[in-house]
């Protein structure tokens, strides 16, 4: 254990040189990009994650059931956090819009949020909507733990997981998409069935309308090594959505 916790503070004391490093040198640095994401980014932020670290094994991943589900909970919450904007006046449901993009590097360390973040857009029109856009898009960062573990040059050849994500609302349709980095295309194709089920699992439990709309228009695909989640609700129907007495 004690060893475990050398190489973790080896590790983040490695990311936080490559990102100190990346700031002298260009002033525009990828790694640790919560910086972009966040206005009130601390490095000690990070710091304290690592306390987590020893809590579980290396090799332990969450059921794909519990994965699948809180991916459903984070979605609602963030619904539910618009729907309370709309009640006080800040969020309009008929003009907003806004964008977040993302994509993530995670080396394969149990409860490691140290790695290389790279957020390639924020757009909002309305600042109000800021600290739920930020939020959920920190929710989104590790792909669910999804992804398969790989070797990544970028981290000298240890085992990384790769994710992205996009959150959207736009004039026709409020989206998310995750995608995570699968090692072949076989195994991509072959994770869309579990993933599948999960969410049929998890849908026979739930009445909540929110939450059954949201598994009602979501879909698993993969395409060459990528397993894609991607949910989809028409702007139009958000209004009866998020109305008070929507349950």
């Amino acid at each position: 254990m004690k060893n475990r916790k050398n190489q973790n503070s080896i590790l983040f004391l490695t990311t936080l040189g490559v990102y100190l490093g990346l700031v002298l040198v260009s002033g525009t640095p990828q790694v640790l990009a919560h910086a972009a994401m966040t206005r009130n980014f601390e490095i000690t932020d990070e710091i304290e994650v690592k306390d987590d670290l020893d809590k579980k094994p290396d090799d332990e991943r969450s059921p794909l059931s519990d994965s699948i589900q809180v991916y459903f909970q984070d979605v609602e919450y963030f619904l539910s956090s618009l729907q309370n904007l709309n009640q006080n006046g800040k969020f309009n449901i008929e003009f907003d819009t806004f964008e977040v993009a993302q994509s993530t590097l995670l080396p394969c360390v149990a409860g490691n949020k140290v790695g290389s973040y790279t957020a390639s857009k924020f757009s909002l029109v309305n600042e109000f909507l800021r600290p739920s856009l930020e939020s959920f898009s920190k929710r989104l960062t590790d792909g669910y733990s999804l992804a398969d573990c790989l070797p990544s040059e970028r981290f000298s050849g240890q085992e990384v997981t790769a994710s992205r994500f996009n959150l959207k609302l736009d004039r026709s349709e409020f989206s998310v998409e995750i995608a995570v980095k699968k090692r072949s295309p076989q195994t991509a194709s072959q994770f869309l069935s579990p993933l599948a089920q999960a969410s049929r699992a998890f849908n026979s439990n739930e009445k909540e309308l929110i939450r059954a709309k949201l598994i009602e228009n979501t879909s698993f695909k993969s395409k060459n090594n990528q397993v894609f989640i991607v949910t989809r609700l028409p702007r139009a129907g958000l209004d009866s959505l998020l109305a008070k007495d929507a349950k």
